[in-house]
């Protein structure tokens, strides 16, 4: 995956320019052609060894305080030592193998050293030079980040009701460069248990994971927020606060923002929610991510720095980050003032990359070879283009797949202390998330995803329409939620279980709507339910969300349901044929599936008419299981029984696999997007790599009694989880 470079304008009015690894095909010749000792004149070329370009933009860092007086062919910014040079209006194109030219004068102080930057960065990308591959080895690309926050200076920090507002009294920071780098304690070499013998792995080879730098869904700051600060986004704050937020791309279903940036007007929204959220803390003194009551300045900047930055940045902060971060509090004296510099420094936090990015880039194993000890190699033979997450990467990615939400201190502490490494070690930390209510509340939202049950649900129906309304709605979601968590995480039940059974999660909501009679819960509290004969079975599949959110305003609409299973029950990524023909769907093998759940209403209640009287017809054929194409077919009377052969079938259970390893790696194991057929595609190599780990967590299942429990467990040890590679995303 080429990685991503994005600058960003903090809540403090601090600019960071991020860039982890972004390699660009260009080459940068910059010339010093006279020195004078407090000035000089320069010139640099610019060779675009890429893709033509129609403007471009050269960034990079002075070394010492030089300041340009002039600049011709082409427009400047300065602010410190970061400079930006952008073309002129008549050399802004750039075609492959073209080289432009722009000078310079500078000024300098007398008696310095006129030193020549080390890094160019084109267009937000790393000027490497001709390259062979999308993989650079040179450590300067691999095991080091070039993120700088570069602020200008300003008065100094007051007091005032607002902590954070967009008065130049905030914009308080001298100019420094903070670095964005993976800062951990070394830890033994990981270990890998044995691996049976899988149809599409080779032995226990190592295979690899896509490098990435996710921007947080909606979910995960929501939870984020909530878990480092005590502030609930969705409550605390003004309604529709979390709308500030970027809305997420959906791929395949799920929340996935691997391909998504944060540019200036995303960010203009997410300044303006941290300073909701930090003038919320305020108001309990920002006591669930520190206490600085009595505390001096200097005490409260080294108890921010060293214990809060750790937990928003789910790593450590390098010596600049710490140093940048600390001048924040530089002129506070009274109680008021370091209250202020503390909302500051927090504003500043949450609107950094470290904070809004989730990175697993991991550290080249050519640096690690050359003594970089921020990871450690595996026992096994690792090729040399590969990457090896770090401790405090490895715990944000256990923590994000697992509980949607920063890693807790327990996980950072493992990451610290080198006890993250082994399988074992992995294993057990996976197992007590596993039991967090936050996981519960995670996958929940996944087997939504998973289902398509978060939208078209009954609660954009009429409330005349068979009873729908909000509570209803909600209560079926929960429903939906529940179960899924109840035969995976409570009862690590059998697979099949999840799709059929003889019970529900119910409360005394859905007793009324279903129609269950006599069952009585305490005070609305959901819990285990028998369902008798005369109404629908349990499962998922005939769910009440589930069936719903399938549905047309009376009925469910076969078309919909023909897709849901075929998509997200068997993966056949298939959208049937062009022409839809509505008179006629019954007739077609495609779409003729979709006509077992005639016999439920709109709100899966059984039925033998439709709305205006007629008989229903819920028998048919299903044809086409592992493929559309394959001539397999299934014969069903309705929607109970089509549910309850569709359960046992490999073909549903691999789809599950599958779907679970796109939540947990961004990707599926054949394509990023099969609604966008070629527009990401995945090379053999990452095909080959993605299929063995599929076969890994489907062994996992298969060997534990079908346990939907055990194969989730699986994730957080498998080998693509900690080492990964450039991939083509």
């Amino acid at each position: 995956m080429k990685l991503k470079s994005v600058s960003l304008l903090s809540a403090a009015g601090i600019l960071m320019t991020y860039t982890i690894n972004v390699q660009a095909q260009c080459d940068v010749k910059y010339t010093i052609n006279s020195n004078w000792g407090s000035g000089a004149t320069l010139s640099v070329d610019i060779t675009n060894l890429g893709a033509p370009k129609t403007t471009w933009e050269l960034a990079w860092n002075f070394s010492n305080a030089e300041k340009i007086s002039q600049l011709w062919n082409g427009t400047y910014g300065q602010t410190g030592q970061a400079v930006r040079v952008k073309n002129a209006g008549w050399n802004g194109a750039i075609n492959t193998n073209q080289t432009i030219n722009f000078g310079f004068n500078i000024g300098y102080p007398s008696g310095s050293t006129l030193v020549k930057p080390v890094e160019f960065y084109l267009d937000g990308m790393k000027c490497v030079g001709k390259i062979s591959s999308s993989v650079s080895s040179s450590k300067s690309s691999s095991s080091k980040s070039s993120s700088s926050i570069i602020s200008s200076s300003s008065s100094v920090l007051s007091s005032s009701s607002s902590i954070i507002s967009s008065s130049s009294s905030i914009r308080s920071s001298s100019s420094s460069l903070i670095s964005f780098s993976s800062k951990s304690s070394s830890s033994s070499s990981s270990s890998s248990s044995s691996t049976p013998v899988l149809a599409n792995c080779n032995g226990n080879n190592l295979t690899y994971g896509p490098r990435l730098l996710r921007v947080l869904t909606r979910e995960e700051y929501v939870n984020s927020i909530r878990d480092l600060i005590g502030v609930n986004i969705e409550t605390d704050l003004p309604a529709r606060s979390v709308d500030l937020l970027l809305a997420d791309s959906r791929i395949n279903g799920f929340a996935n923002n691997t391909q998504e940036t944060v540019d200036k007007f995303v960010l203009g929204g997410l300044s303006k929610l941290a300073n909701n959220v930090v003038n919320k803390a305020a108001t309990n003194n920002f006591s669930t991510l520190l206490n600085c009551s009595g505390l001096a300045a200097e005490q409260c900047a080294i108890q921010f720095t060293t214990q809060s930055l750790t937990r928003i940045f789910r790593r450590p902060a390098t010596d600049l980050e710490i140093q940048q971060y600390r001048e924040l509090f530089a002129s506070a004296n009274t109680s008021e003032q370091i209250t202020a510099a503390l909302g500051v420094a927090l504003g500043t936090a949450l609107t950094s990359p470290q904070f809004l990015y989730r990175q697993e880039t991991g550290i080249a194993v050519n640096d690690i070879r050359a003594g970089n000890n921020a990871a450690s190699l595996p026992s096994q033979t690792i090729d040399n283009d590969a990457y090896v997450l770090t401790p405090y990467e490895l715990a944000s990615f256990l923590a994000f797949t697992y509980t949607g939400s920063t890693p807790d201190a327990e996980l950072l502490d493992a990451a610290k202390n080198g006890t993250l490494a082994s399988d074992a070690q992995i294993e057990k930390q996976v197992d007590r998330l596993l039991n967090k209510t936050s996981t519960r509340n995670h996958l929940g939202k996944f087997a939504e995803q998973w289902l398509g049950t978060e939208t078209n649900g009954p609660g954009l129906y009429p409330v005349s329409l068979f009873g729908f309304n909000t509570t209803v709605d909600k209560s079926m979601r929960e429903e939906l939620q529940g179960y899924f968590n109840h035969i995976v995480l409570d009862e690590a039940g059998p697979f099949s279980k999840l799709l059929v059974n003889n019970y529900g999660i119910v409360n005394e909501t859905l007793i009324n709507y279903y129609g269950l009679g006599n069952v009585t819960v305490t005070q609305d509290k959901f819990a285990k339910t028998n369902f008798p004969s005369y109404l629908r079975q349990g499962g998922l599949l005939t769910s009440g969300a589930f069936v719903a959110s399938k549905s047309s305003l009376t009925e469910p609409a076969p078309a919909n349901v023909a897709l849901a299973i075929r998509n997200r029950l068997l993966c056949q990524d298939a959208y049937g044929p062009a022409t839809l023909d509505a008179q006629n769907l019954r007739a077609n093998p495609f779409w003729q599936v979709g006509y077992a759940y005639q016999n439920l209403d709109a709100g899966s209640r059984k039925r033998t008419q439709d709305q205006y009287n007629n008989p229903i017809n819920s028998a048919g054929v299903f044809t086409g299981i592992t493929s559309v194409s394959d001539g397999t077919t299934i014969t069903f009377t309705n929607a109970e029984d089509l549910a309850q052969k569709l359960a046992p079938l490999d073909a549903v259970r691999y789809c599950f696999v599958e779907h679970n390893f796109r939540a947990a790696f961004g990707t599926g194991t054949k394509t990023f997007d099969p609604a966008k057929a070629g527009a990401v595609t995945l090379s053999a190599a990452e095909q080959a790599d993605y299929a063995c780990e599929k076969d890994r967590l489907d062994y996992a299942m298969t060997s534990n009694g079908m346990s939907a429990r055990a194969m989730l467990k699986r994730i957080g040890s498998l080998s693509a989880a900690r080492y990964r590679k450039d991939r083509s995303q």
